[in-house]
């Protein structure tokens, strides 16, 4: 028997790994751990835990704070058959607003969500969801490893739906009625049974529709009213990335996580922020070297009030914040690990991992509720 423990993540440390507090904005960080069971953690800036929530369904990828403190909640619906085999891992399905004290004030469900779901500005939910593409139309999808589509030879394309609480469909939008599927194709190494594999959808301040597709290294910007696509940002920027969101200024931010690049042999991840009329980047983070900063998936970044940027390198759990000249003043390793475990369709799915979605930065005011730790 070795003393040595085992997990690699672990063994390097985990909990509050940096601190700088002048130059760091402070608050609170809220994280979901990928293969628990339901628990979400807010911990303050000192790396100690503030509250805890435990739900009784086992997260759809992630969980996020409302301006007056409520929880909004992605949980998995469990049981049913997976559509193929990496669903059972990013699938979700139930949404929930929680209390502080974990009572569920409101709650939806649609059985084929996965990855994200946001709140609209009139309340209503805005949520990623997949249908079988037309086989006509899947067969002039290209890209993907030959032979890989889902189990009954579908593909199955991503829809936005604008969803009321009581499950009423009032807006849908269809990847397979409205992309340019020629110039849309999947990456040559993802699986042809979801294309093209969105992973994020938020509204933004014009009341358009952001979308993020990982496998085709995409994200675009739809017009609620016409449907019509009116910005895209393709591979020659993007590869891989996860949440693209609209910053207070119209520029957009996203992590690229970086897997796949055609110009570089070595993988790394990075933080962009684009501006949308020249798509250029204008502000981006990568560390020194690059490959010392690398999540293959999920992830999240978020510009705080104070300029920093509040960044989730979501693979391994660690969630740090840097400042505009790309100093980390603030660093914190998600002691909680879980497992998935046997059948859920990925290699990177096995073993006791630490990783999250999404994690999020926020002031005081988002939790008036909360008693602080200490100063």
């Amino acid at each position: 028997m070795t003393t040595v423990d085992q997990n690699t993540l672990r063994r390097r440390g985990t909990g509050l790994r940096a601190h700088d507090p002048a130059r760091s904005h402070g608050g609170y960080t809220l994280f979901t751990p990928i293969a628990g069971a339901g628990d979400v953690h807010l911990v303050d800036i000192h790396g100690e835990l503030a509250h805890q929530w435990r739900l009784p369904h086992p997260p759809g990828r992630h969980a996020q704070l409302l301006p007056d403190g409520t929880l909004f909640y992605q949980g998995k619906q469990t049981g049913s058959a997976p559509l193929f085999p990496i669903w059972d891992v990013y699938h979700g399905g139930i949404f929930q607003l929680v209390a502080p004290d974990g009572a569920v004030l409101r709650e939806a469900r649609h059985p084929y969500h996965h990855h994200d779901a946001s709140l609209l500005s009139n309340g209503n939910l805005i949520l990623l969801a997949v249908e079988p593409v037309p086989p006509a139309v899947a067969a002039r999808i290209p890209g993907g490893i030959p032979g890989s589509e889902a189990p009954d030879g579908r593909i199955w394309g991503d829809v936005v739906y604008e969803m009321t609480w009581t499950g009423d469909i009032l807006w849908r939008w269809a990847s397979f009625e409205h992309l340019d599927i020629e110039n849309t194709p999947l990456n040559r190494h993802f699986a042809r049974e979801h294309w093209p594999m969105a992973n994020t959808v938020n509204e933004l301040r014009d009341g358009s529709i952001m979308v993020g597709f990982r496998s085709a290294s995409t994200a675009v910007v739809i017009d609620r009213a016409t449907s019509q696509v009116t910005w895209r940002l393709g591979p020659d920027v993007l590869a891989q990335q996860h949440y693209p969101h609209e910053l207070e200024s119209g520029t957009i931010l996203v992590f690229d996580n970086g897997s796949y690049r055609d110009d570089t042999s070595v993988p790394y991840s990075r933080v962009i922020e684009v501006d949308r009329d020249s798509q250029k980047i204008v502000w981006s983070y990568e560390d020194n070297p690059p490959q010392n900063f690398y999540s293959p998936y999920m992830s999240s970044a978020q510009r705080l009030p104070n300029g920093n940027t509040f960044i989730a390198e979501g693979s391994f759990g660690r969630l740090f914040e840097v400042t505009p000249d790309s100093d980390v003043v603030w660093e914190y390793v998600v002691p909680y690990f879980g497992a998935f475990g046997t059948g859920v369709g990925l290699e990177s799915s096995r073993g006791a991992q630490n990783a999250v979605f999404r994690a999020y930065r926020y002031g005081p005011e988002y939790v008036p509720w909360l008693r602080p730790t200490r100063a």
